[in-house]
């Protein structure tokens, strides 16, 4: 029972010491405070990443399996082989369509081509990116647009100018009036809109899956706009039958490697380029959050270098408290519960300030705190305590009474 009012008495000695020196203290738990939310930030921005690149990959569809030109992805790597725009490999055609809608475990495939181009209405102008298929795109998407409809199968094979836009598109170009019916302009082309798809959610990221910034044409008429392709599709997207998407994948496989050799496509399912860029946010993140805990090093450094001035302050308080029966292993205790005071007030206020600046960050970016972030932010406050106050404590503890007490 002694042991513990003893140790409540240090640490409210502790607290007396920090008020008695608060511009000292606040700014020895500067380092602490930027390093806890630092860390704390750039782990809720990868742990909000991760989220959103789940949710849309779900907003997809389901048992989709993708076919993509070279190795793209090998064992969890990415690994591209040749030069086809940004990607290597195969190029399909309209026989490969053929062959792999044929097949007993597929339902149906879409070929896809992509191309970023800026599009505008009256005064207005937006970043789209455009997305050559055909009408099989709304079925392996399963759209539900929220208004109009989706190309049908004469304006595919006609190449007609009409246009399904994203959510996105539609609050740049027509913010105040219903896109039904009117022109934008598209590489100098007027398309006329017959569809608005509902809003997906997450960011605006051109050319990296911002599914609301889309515009769904006719294949034809982006085959115009690419050079090079020879009337080719780098992409194919497949729907598989229910429960049966590792059948399709080996039939899909088989069939292909009957034109192509095998590092010249890869087929993947939704798992595996999740679990891929999964990995590799882990991994970024990682790297992030060990830079940010850099400067956890220096608050750490700061806290023991204030302990050290605070010892040589307060020789002559130490040698009172050892003449009137305080021992080493007291004097001790006491210095480093006031190191691990600053550096658990530095951790909290650390996490404070992450939480408000993942909340700022969610207006414009996915930003998600976990609660093991925060319990990691504190242990490794505590810690920083423990270790760095370690040192300035034991010298503290090791004085002579009679030393100190003669101390000027």
């Amino acid at each position: 029972m002694k042991k513990q009012w003893r140790f409540w008495e240090f640490l409210v000695l502790a607290g007396q010491q920090l008020r008695r020196n608060k511009t000292r203290a606040a700014l020895t738990m500067l380092g602490v405070i930027i390093g806890v939310s630092s860390v704390i930030l750039l782990l809720a921005i990868g742990s909000g990443l991760k989220i959103y690149i789940r949710q849309q990959f779900e907003s997809l569809g389901s048992n989709l399996l993708y076919i993509m030109p070279g190795q793209m992805i090998r064992k969890g790597h990415y690994q591209p082989h040749g030069e086809l725009a940004a990607f290597g490999g195969a190029r399909f055609d309209w026989q490969d369509v053929r062959r792999l809608q044929r097949l007993p475990a597929v339902v149906s495939v879409a070929p896809v081509l992509f191309k970023s181009e800026t599009t505008s209405f009256a005064n207005r102008e937006s970043q789209a990116d455009l997305v050559g298929t055909t009408k099989t795109m709304a079925a392996i998407r399963q759209f539900k647009l929220a208004a109009g409809r989706f190309f049908n199968r004469q304006e595919e094979n006609s190449g007609s100018r009409v246009a399904v836009i994203g959510a996105t598109i539609k609050s740049d170009l027509f913010p105040d009036c219903p896109a039904l019916g009117k022109r934008i302009i598209v590489a100098g082309s007027k398309y006329r809109v017959v569809g608005v798809l509902p809003s997906q959610g997450g960011m605006r990221m051109t050319g990296m899956g911002g599914l609301d910034n889309r515009i769904y044409l006719p294949y034809k008429n982006v085959f115009r706009l690419v050079s090079g392709q020879g009337h080719k599709f780098p992409f194919l997207i497949l729907k598989a039958r229910k429960g049966m998407v590792s059948l399709a994948k080996k039939e899909v496989e088989l069939s292909l490697l009957r034109r192509y050799r095998e590092q010249d496509f890869s087929v993947t399912d939704q798992a595996e380029i999740l679990g891929t860029i999964n990995s590799i946010l882990g991994v970024l993140t990682a790297a992030l959050a060990g830079i940010a805990a850099i400067s956890l090093l220096v608050g750490g450094i700061g806290i023991m270098n204030i302990m050290f001035v605070s010892v040589s302050e307060r020789v002559k308080e130490i040698g009172l408290r050892k003449a009137v029966g305080a021992t080493a292993a007291d004097i001790q205790i006491q210095f480093l519960l006031e190191a691990v005071v600053l550096a658990l007030v530095g951790g909290g206020l650390g996490v404070g300030l992450g939480f408000l600046g993942a909340l700022a960050l969610n207006h414009f970016f996915p930003a998600v705190v976990s609660w093991w972030s925060v319990a990691l932010a504190f242990i490794i406050s505590s810690l920083i305590g423990i270790i760095f106050g370690v040192a300035p404590a034991r010298r503290a503890a090791k004085l002579s009474p009679i030393d100190a007490l003669h101390y000027e």
